[in-house]
């Protein structure tokens, strides 16, 4: 009976997730790029010929454009703001995307059928996995006297990272990209807030994978706990790539289907870990 309620609640969802995908895909958003045709091109604090020269470009360099007008381009090169006459520089087209991510872009579309197909599996596999990790501690603890521990950090983390990684990629998609795949850096100094943005959430997961590691470890021992951790992280990884996928379909529909169902999902895990240890 547990379950037919479970599967009930899922497919509400899934009718609300249909009813409420009533706008097209979101736009991906990406800044004007050019490219320096002269030799030295001065970076000036106003845009003017007669303001002072905070910094030069050569010819070759990649800029990217904050703002425009009909002569100068707003840009930022490190920590500095300013602007460049556009007489010499040339547009470009925007940063390849990686094929993984094309593949992401193609089919998340609401109007597709392999949108639905896709999103299926994945919401099928999120709750599957987490039933499966559900039945394998109860069984442990049953048949070895395992504890294992009541609340996880990392499924939460990685549950906010992935909304918020589609959000930043739905409307500044070029800086995303850039600071994940062209010039991916441990501490991303000088390549603009959202490489920041990306490092902090990166660290928040390798902080939630850590604390969780260790408390389980601590709860269920090395042996179970190793294989508890690592079926975790799988679902981790299956709730990322939904909350991914499914923001960057559906947006603002997305997003309020994945927090009701992710706090489903978690109360019940909760709930059932909270009564076993009890």
């Amino acid at each position: 009976m547990m379950f037919t309620n479970k599967y009930r609640v899922l497919l509400y969802l899934l009718l609300i997730l249909l009813l409420g995908s009533c706008t097209k895909p979101n736009q991906y958003y990406a800044r004007e790029r050019y490219i320096v045709t002269s030799k030295d091109l001065n970076i000036r604090i106003d845009p003017t010929q007669l303001s002072k020269s905070i910094g030069t470009l050569t010819k070759g360099d990649t800029i990217i454009a904050l703002a425009s007008d009909s002569h100068w381009i707003m840009v930022t090169v490190g920590d500095q703001t300013g602007f460049v006459s556009n007489e010499y520089i040339k547009k470009i087209g925007p940063l390849a995307t990686p094929k993984a991510i094309l593949f992401i872009e193609r089919n998340a579309d609401w109007g597709k059928w392999s949108f639905w197909a896709i999103a299926v599996i994945l919401i099928s596999l999120w709750i599957l996995s987490g039933l499966g990790l559900m039945r394998y501690e109860n069984r442990i603890k049953k048949n070895f006297g395992v504890n294992t521990k009541s609340i996880s950090v990392s499924p939460l983390v990685f549950f906010v990272a992935g909304i918020l990684t589609a959000v930043l990629y739905l409307y500044s998609k070029d800086e995303v990209i850039e600071a994940l795949f062209y010039k991916f850096s441990f501490l991303p100094r000088g390549l603009g807030n959202i490489a920041w943005i990306i490092w902090i959430q990166g660290l928040s997961i390798v902080l939630g994978v850590i604390v969780d590691f260790i408390g389980t470890i601590y709860q269920s021992g090395i042996k179970h706990g190793y294989v508890t951790f690592l079926m975790e992280q799988g679902i981790n990884l299956i709730i990322f790539s939904t909350s991914i996928f499914l923001t960057l379909s559906l947006f603002v529909v997305a997003i309020v289907f994945l927090i009701v169902l992710f706090a489903i999902l978690y109360t019940i895990s909760v709930t059932e870990n909270s009564k076993s240890i009890a």
